[in-house]
């Protein structure tokens, strides 16, 4: 959990929100004792917190074990926020046809903390195929969609995420020297620094303030066609359909290009 760096102070809600951010970074239900041990708390101190979070519908209990775990109430809440829905709304059917046509898995993200992190996955429906996992979090510096964030924002405010995301100095510099480049031709292609065979393809949301709102990106896995036996989506065709699938998200949002 990270620490609050206000100079305001709110026990009672820092408690609770230490509790949610603790259950959200768990694979299984966790105790009380575990948990109790995990945020250096008394029980006392979480008692009374865990019992509201429960009585809200936040957290639930196991019948058998009682341990405790989230439930699926703040991913609702997240989710009524307009701006936000419209975008999830239209994302659902335009990444399913989007890799239908090319055969290729594709996500949505958004900036947030200074990382970009994924809000919607579509995986290939073919057998193979290269995906990421629904909220994972991405460095802004070292992937497509970051890049393609980054180079439609303010100058200053690009060095300011790459330093919130305490990228070093020198990386930061390379990753300045190419936002010009990217912004011109409106979206990011490059080869995944992180896995070898996989090219980004990253187009750019944007809200009706000409603001990026998300970023569209498909990791293109090359494919040999000649063992597969099929016709296989060439890498410009991809880039194509994407660039009309960003296009679609756009207008579905009421947004608007960059003049």
């Amino acid at each position: 959990m990270s620490e609050t760096t206000s100079k305001y102070k709110a026990p009672a809600l820092e408690r609770g929100l230490d509790i949610l951010e603790l259950l959200s970074e768990q694979d299984e239900a966790i105790s009380k004792k575990d948990m109790v041990a995990k945020l250096g708390r008394s029980v006392n101190e979480l008692y009374r917190m865990l019992a509201i979070l429960e009585a809200r519908g936040y957290i639930t209990t196991e019948p058998e074990s009682g341990k405790y775990r989230l439930t699926l109430k703040m991913f609702e809440l997240s989710n009524k926020f307009p701006p936000m829905q419209r975008l999830l709304n239209a994302a659902g059917t335009e990444m399913a046809k989007l890799s239908e046509k090319t055969q290729q898995s594709c996500h949505l993200s958004v900036l947030h903390d200074a990382e970009m992190v994924v809000i919607a996955v579509q995986d290939s429906p073919y057998k193979m195929g290269f995906c990421i996992r629904l909220s994972a979090r991405i460095d802004v510096h070292g992937s497509g969609s970051g890049f393609a964030m980054l180079a439609f924002q303010p100058e200053d405010q690009r060095r300011a995420i790459l330093e919130a995301s305490e990228t070093p100095e020198p990386v930061i510099e390379s990753v300045l020297s190419q936002m010009d480049k990217v912004r011109q031709k409106g979206y990011f292609i490059g080869a995944s620094p992180q896995i070898s065979g996989v090219t980004n393809i990253s187009y750019p949301i944007f809200n009706s303030n000409r603001q990026v709102e998300a970023v569209l990106t498909m990791p293109f896995l090359t494919l040999n066609s000649d063992s597969l036996h099929h016709q296989v989506v060439s890498f410009e065709e991809s880039r194509l359909a994407v660039a009309d699938a960003a296009d679609n998200l756009i207008h579905a949002i009421g947004g608007c290009t960059p003049e």
